[in-house]
């Protein structure tokens, strides 16, 4: 079985409480904080408990679907545990197979079958004993008990106790086999070192591959700062865009926003400063209560569409003061300003170093400028003398 075969299976005994829970519903069902099969009571029939925790004292005839924070086995189920929990313990008898996954799993009981578990921690106890196969990937998994027929493993650390009647398969950081240990069959293990192996351990054939890391690369800079980077300029384009569209469609709005640009630099970019870092949590605030909800979404929406228009915004503001500077007396196309604004924005904004400042700086101003023009949106509107004229090009 290969690594790819054996984190396969992993996965799908993990999806069996989902796939099964139809057909558990159907039997026994305990649903509580404490859902508890006591200690001499006995199921004729299949369980399916949910809980934090869930404990079968007594015994189940039949197979058990659990899910819970806890989940502890100390009587007996004549069928398979599968279940999901913070920490599974098998301290009693499963006498068909064990699929558990959670945060720490640990079978110190009699399983009849196999064991398949995924966690963080997987541990197979020295009081234990699986008469059929273990199948475990995690940070550290351990079979210290006796195991009928062979071990596929996977892990950061692994550790080996007992005996084993088949081969053993692993991969590791790092592969610990004790004096204890007898495996029937060969042994293959794929790791960064080699382990120590004590002689007689093993009956068959010791394979060892060594895992070898690359040396990560230090990674290269991009091309001139990632001025030509694809989603750098797919946001460029779309910036023109959306500036295009808003002088189209709202162009006192567009004129409104270069004159507080021009006239109110310092203020403008207070304000949009300020709702830069507080409509955030304002938004978070008002979502806490249930009421407030549907009013938080509104908030975040508007806060988003500010963000989005506030870049085109401060572009089209730069474009215009360039063309004031450049060519006096000649106005320039609002159009041709909002590209040439957005242009320059974008090559200073992949500057070295001070790049990430500018865009930051430059974000604020624009979206100072946006609820500027909002918060005078029925004042009156002053002249645009070389923003916006009153025809718009062709």
């Amino acid at each position: 079985m290969n690594i790819r075969s054996s984190f396969r299976a992993l996965v799908l005994s993990s999806a069996l409480l989902a796939l099964a829970a139809p057909a558990a519903m159907a039997a026994e069902v305990r649903n509580d904080a404490r859902a508890v099969v006591a200690p001499g009571e006995t199921l004729n029939d299949d369980l399916f408990a949910s809980g934090q925790t869930v404990t079968v004292a007594g015994r189940v005839i039949g197979d058990v679907y659990a899910i819970g924070q806890n989940i502890v086995v100390t009587g007996t189920v004549d069928g398979d545990l599968i279940t999901a929990g913070q920490q599974v313990v098998v301290d009693g008898t499963v006498n068909g197979n064990v699929r558990a996954v959670g945060g720490v799993v640990t079978v110190n009981g009699h399983v009849g079958r196999s064991v398949t578990g995924l966690a963080k921690q997987v541990s197979v106890s020295s009081t234990s004993q699986v008469d059929g196969s273990v199948l475990a990937a995690g940070d550290t998994v351990s079979v210290l008990g006796p195991v009928g027929r062979g071990i596929t493993a996977g892990g950061g650390t692994l550790q080996f106790g007992g005996p084993v009647g088949g081969e053993v398969l692993a991969w590791a950081k790092s592969l610990a086999v004790g004096p204890n240990t007898r495996i029937a069959g060969n042994l293959e293990y794929h790791s960064e070192q080699p382990a120590a192996i004590p002689g007689g351990t093993v009956a068959g054939q010791v394979q060892f591959d060594q895992i070898v890391r690359q040396p990560q690369q230090p990674p290269q800079p991009p091309l001139l700062n990632g001025l030509f980077d694809f989603g750098g300029l797919i946001m460029l384009v779309g910036s023109a865009i959306l500036g295009a569209l808003t002088i189209i469609l709202a162009p006192r709005a567009a004129a409104r926003a270069v004159e507080l640009g021009r006239q109110q630099p310092l203020p403008t970019f207070g304000l949009g400063l300020l709702a830069l870092l507080v409509v955030p949590a304002v938004t978070v605030l008002i979502g806490v209560t249930l009421v407030g909800i549907p009013l938080a979404f509104v908030v975040a929406a508007l806060y988003w569409l500010g963000l989005l228009l506030a870049w085109p915004a401060l572009g089209l503001v730069v474009g215009t003061q360039l063309a004031r500077l450049v060519r006096r007396g000649e106005p320039m196309p609002v159009l041709g300003a909002l590209v040439v604004g957005l242009i320059v924005l974008h090559l200073v904004t992949h500057l070295p170093i001070l790049g990430g400042l500018m865009a930051c700086l430059g974000l604020a101003f624009g979206l100072g400028l946006i609820v500027q023009s909002v918060r005078r949106w029925r004042g009156p509107t002053a002249p645009v003398r070389a923003a916006v004229p009153a025809a718009m090009p062709a």
